[in-house]
């Protein structure tokens, strides 16, 4: 019998829904209608980006067992599950619709870079509680390098103007990986779980302060990216793309960690809701960073996100009846 990470009456799966995606929807509105450029969004983004969201990683990932971030085989499936869908997305780019190798590299990310981190990581903590966060990060460190490594490879095959050497492609990619602030709180996190350090009083308590931020904060500011993307320059890939994002990348997220068994549904919840998220608006920056399929990207963003506001609840909606098949493929 398949068993649910967390057992909310459906009434109460709408009622975090809709001030989830109010949140977002309040943050177009505010864009549009005091006419908020997207630089000055850049601002609140700092807060967020550099300060909350990376408060509300370290304070949960400092308080967790330290071999719950060693789990190898959900880091190893969820992974996968990322490298699967960008190859399906980029062959399809390459060779079904002819697209040059960087144009076909932001596709494929478009396909399988989910906004886990502004949306991911709050919605799975309002969804899920604070034991959410340890499988939540560990799908975004490891999703993040999969994007950072990926794109700026594909990027540097598919341009024919050599603006930088392997050595400098090669550090940049490290250095925007080891660099993310997010990932610079998982990793003080989990040196503070190993060791069991724990912060004074008074910087436990600005960090919490931070914390509470980063919901509203990070969905705002998430409705005010969304605001500035618009909807043209689709093509024959669009549809696709969009399928992957959407279902696909949930479905074999599930099937894989059901292929190898034994993980706490809660884990298993997590993971499917973080890959059915839409795509992040860090493939714009992709886009707009080698002018590659910039119009795609700011589409494929607004369409995702407007879906999502319809499968994510959907999605919330089936765990919290039980009915999705935690052991999905398990002979075991």
């Amino acid at each position: 019998m398949a068993l649910s990470p967390a057992r909310l009456p459906l009434p109460s799966v709408i009622n975090l829904a809709l001030p989830f995606f109010g949140l977002i929807f309040a943050g177009v509105v505010a864009a549009k209608l005091f006419h908020i450029e997207e630089r000055a969004g850049d601002r609140l983004n700092v807060l967020v980006l550099y300060f909350a969201l990376p408060a509300m990683i370290y304070r949960t990932v400092s308080q967790a067992p330290f071999e719950q971030l060693l789990n190898w085989p959900f880091i190893v499936c969820t992974t996968a599950a990322t490298c699967l869908v960008f190859a399906v997305a980029f062959a399809n780019g390459v060779w079904a619709m002819r697209a040059p190798v960087h144009v076909a590299g932001i596709q494929a990310s478009a396909a399988s870079y989910g906004n886990i981190g502004y949306m991911g990581l709050v919605l799975a903590v309002a969804a899920f509680g604070e034991a959410a966060v340890v499988p939540a990060i560990l799908v975004f460190c490891f999703d993040n390098i999969v994007q950072f490594t990926l794109v700026p490879l594909t990027a540097a095959i598919g341009t024919t103007r050599a603006e930088a050497s392997r050595g400098e492609i090669a550090f940049n990619i490290v250095r925007s990986i080891v660099s993310h602030p997010f990932i610079v709180a998982t990793a003080a996190g989990a040196a503070a779980a190993a060791t069991g350090i724990k912060l004074p009083t008074a910087l436990d308590t600005f960090l919490e302060i931070l914390s509470r931020a980063a919901a509203p904060a990070a969905l705002f500011a998430l409705g005010i990216t969304v605001a500035q993307r618009r909807f043209s320059g689709v093509g024959r890939e669009f549809p696709l793309l969009v399928t992957l994002k959407v279902l696909f990348h949930p479905f074999i997220v599930l099937v894989l960690l059901g292929l190898i068994g034994g993980f706490d549904p809660l884990w298993i919840g997590v993971a499917v809701l973080m890959a059915s998220l839409p795509t992040a608006a860090n493939v714009y920056v992709f886009a707009d960073q080698y002018g590659a399929w910039v119009e795609g990207a700011s589409s494929t963003i607004l369409v995702t996100t407007v879906l999502s506001a319809l499968t994510v609840p959907a999605l919330l909606a089936v765990i919290d009846q039980g009915l999705l098949p935690y052991d999905l493929l398990s002979f075991r």
